[in-house]
């Protein structure tokens, strides 16, 4: 018995371990690559074709991008922006009183506007720096 027949299969492994809970991909691939006979048990067998996946990109993308987490917080910027707004203008129009209130929300849309500009000025500096790479 050589030593690669004597590894656990990757099934196997996928259940082990609690922390990785395999998809369908996995099993497919796991499937496929137990199935298939091995290229070092005999020098004359032909693998099994191998199923490709079909699904788009961006189909199989499960976890939010990275765009859709800057819009995120790029609508969160407005909305601490919006609510500094609302705020000040009830104090100056004489429907609220609490002056702190309305000072706190203004610090607070001010500093989530200063860390927007700050990410967004790394990424144009990370982005320039890529441009400049040499391929």
């Amino acid at each position: 018995m050589n030593e690669i027949s004597a590894l656990p299969s990757l099934n196997d492994l996928l259940t082990q371990n609690p922390n990785l809970r395999p998809n369908s991909q996995a099993e497919r691939f796991a499937q496929n690559f137990e199935n298939r006979p091995s290229a070092l048990s005999s020098s004359d067998s032909v693998g099994a074709p191998v199923q490709l996946d079909r699904t788009a990109p961006a189909d199989r993308v499960t976890a939010p991008g990275f765009a859709q987490m800057f819009e995120k917080f790029i609508q969160g910027v407005d909305q601490k922006k919006k609510i500094s707004a609302k705020e000040t203008q009830d104090l100056i129009l004489g429907r609220s009183d609490n002056i702190q209130e309305a000072v706190v929300k203004s610090q607070e849309a001010g500093v989530a506007f200063n860390l927007m500009i700050e990410v967004r000025n790394k990424l144009v500096d990370s982005y320039k720096e890529l441009m400049r790479m040499q391929v």
